[in-house]
């Protein structure tokens, strides 16, 4: 039993650490935390990790919108704004 539940704690922290998109999680394994970029990037305008558990990445399209995508610790829950011109 005691071994069952090693495994248990040992998968969990597991799927933990590589589920989460968090900078905590990058400074305990020490690897770079990566985000994919999204499919019409140009370049960037601004980037902030205000609010917890939540980065904002504020950049050009390539169709020349301005656009924020919103990247979560957990990739759920994810949202996109987009500025337009009336």
């Amino acid at each position: 039993m005691k071994n069952f539940n090693i495994f248990i704690m040992f998968f969990l922290l597991t799927i933990f650490l590589v589920g989460c998109q968090s900078r905590a999680v990058s400074r305990i394994t020490g690897s770079a935390l990566e985000l994919s970029l999204p499919n019409d990037f140009d370049r960037p305008i601004s980037f902030s990790s205000g609010r917890k558990g939540e980065k904002d990445l504020f950049y050009w399209s390539k169709d020349g919108q301005m656009r924020v995508k919103t990247y979560t610790d957990w990739g759920l829950l994810e949202s996109e704004i987009v500025f337009k011109d009336n």
